[in-house]
């Protein structure tokens, strides 16, 4: 049953237009970030929530290597937005600050938002060529969580 909903899954993913992609990594990213901050109170389970952790920066890597660094100054505000995001779940890890990963979620919620409302947007084809979707390359994004 399990290598059936994988496989499900996997087709999914593989059909699924690049602003549902930008949207279920951003999903991921939010879900874990939440399930590691569940698991900062307990030492025992340091290795559950550095899991969940790694699956942050999975999905904030995925979204980091798929921007288009040629459209303008979006992506670039992006990456480095995605970057600091990344050195500040280390930063939560090495030194146990939960804090950090609270900083983290809330960005990614205020991004995921964002590109909802700039994807819904695009769709209707109220959107503009530099508006944050085109500066994402199709297809690229391939999150698992």
């Amino acid at each position: 049953m399990k290598n059936g909903y994988s496989t499900y899954k996997t087709a999914n993913v593989d059909t699924t237009d690049q602003g549902k992609l930008i949207i279920i990594a951003y999903d991921v990213a939010i879900k874990h970030s939440r399930m590691a901050l569940n698991l900062f109170t307990r030492r025992e389970d340091i290795e559950e929530r550095t899991k969940h952790i790694f699956k942050v920066q999975d999905a904030i890597t995925e979204l980091m290597s798929s921007l288009r660094m040629d459209v303008g100054e979006i992506a670039k505000n992006l990456y480095m937005l995605y970057d600091y995001m990344l050195r500040k779940l280390i930063q939560a890890s090495t030194k146990n600050e939960p804090g950090c990963v609270e900083e983290v979620v809330g960005y990614l919620v205020d991004l995921r938002s964002a590109w909802k409302d700039a994807i819904a947007q695009v769709k209707s084809g109220n959107g503009n060529q530099g508006t944050a979707p085109s500066s994402v390359q199709p297809g690229s994004i391939a999150v698992s969580g």
